[in-house]
């Protein structure tokens, strides 16, 4: 599934917080892992000078730079692992974007900063900047967290029904098959009401008990043919998935997406969320203000991010 990884690096120990994962995913894919770093230019911003054809970047030493990156490459290289490093040079989020380009990266991994928590972190970073941008899979795992292994591993895909979400499940059937975890397809069916109810697929929601509770104050039939429209679709690809010998539990929930979600994660101790970044209004509405930033920051998981819309190409210039 991966053969180039893409693993930027800033030289801080948090942004070191991505690499157990990543060496976890080079060994069981026997892909190549790719550690780089960009040397940014001294000014992001200022008038041109027209006569002015050279570029001033920050006065770091690249020798330091590249000794920091073989650190790393030695340390997988001892494990029997394939590592290679790049240097960038340029703002961040472009010679990172540009670099994924050039080694066709099937993963671009990182870890999300910000001393003040993961909120700030999403806007103006160049987490956020990659992210935003980023054509490709993106594994984002929270700064400061450490990686565990539990018997049961068990990865969240909230769906919503649309075939935007439904791109990240190849994804997520591939890792489920290679490290025998168990996929748990989500789907909230909205409401304006605060409190979260799971709902047991395997019910009749015509029974009178369910209908006296659970759609109190709203259109019976119309919340009923609902709540039958995502049950169908969750055991469609539940049933699907399962002939692939995927091991796969569904989850109906009726209340608001983020509270059902956040609930869900926390009670079955979610492993990993995978989920396509998409929305009505384009991937910055998604981003900022919406589901994914919220999910991301009341959970510690790691996240897999595919994006729902094509690949624009960019000509690659920011390699050193």
């Amino acid at each position: 599934m991966y053969h180039n990884i893409l693993v930027p690096l800033d030289g801080s120990q948090r942004a070191e917080s991505v690499i157990p994962y990543v060496e976890n995913l080079a060994r069981h894919e026997q892909a190549k892992v790719i550690f780089c770093q960009a040397i940014e230019p001294a000014t992001r911003s200022a008038v041109v000078d027209l006569d002015e054809e050279q570029v001033t970047f920050k006065p770091q030493k690249t020798t330091q730079m590249k000794e920091y990156l073989q650190g790393w490459q030695e340390k997988f290289q001892a494990q029997g692992l394939t590592a290679e490093i790049l240097l960038l040079r340029g703002v961040a989020v472009d010679a990172i974007l540009e670099a994924a380009e050039l080694v066709k990266a099937d993963l671009v991994a990182m870890t999300s900063q910000g001393k003040t928590g993961l909120a700030k972190m999403l806007y103006g970073s160049v987490v956020s900047g990659v992210f935003n941008r980023l054509h490709r899979p993106f594994l984002m795992v929270r700064g400061g967290t450490k990686m565990t292994v539990t018997p049961h591993q068990q990865i969240l895909v909230p769906l919503d029904g649309f075939k935007q979400s439904e791109k990240i499940i190849p994804y997520a059937k591939e890792i489920a098959q290679r490290y025998n975890t168990k996929l748990l397809l989500a789907r909230v069916v909205r409401t304006s009401h605060k409190a979260t109810t799971l709902v047991d697929v395997n019910q009749n929601f015509y029974e009178p008990k369910v209908s006296d509770t659970l759609f109190y104050k709203l259109s019976q039939h119309q919340e009923i043919e609902r709540l039958q429209k995502a049950k169908d679709y969750l055991l469609k690809w539940q049933n699907k998935l399962q002939q692939e010998d995927v091991k796969v539990e569904v989850d109906l929930m009726y209340g608001r997406p983020l509270d059902s979600l956040i609930r869900l994660a926390n009670k079955k101790e979610v492993n990993m969320v995978a989920m396509t970044s998409h929305g009505q209004g384009g991937l910055e509405r998604v981003f900022y203000g919406s589901l994914t930033t919220a999910l991301m920051q009341h959970l510690s998981c790691p996240f897999l991010f595919v994006r729902s819309s094509e690949q624009t190409k960019e000509p690659v210039r920011n390699i050193i």
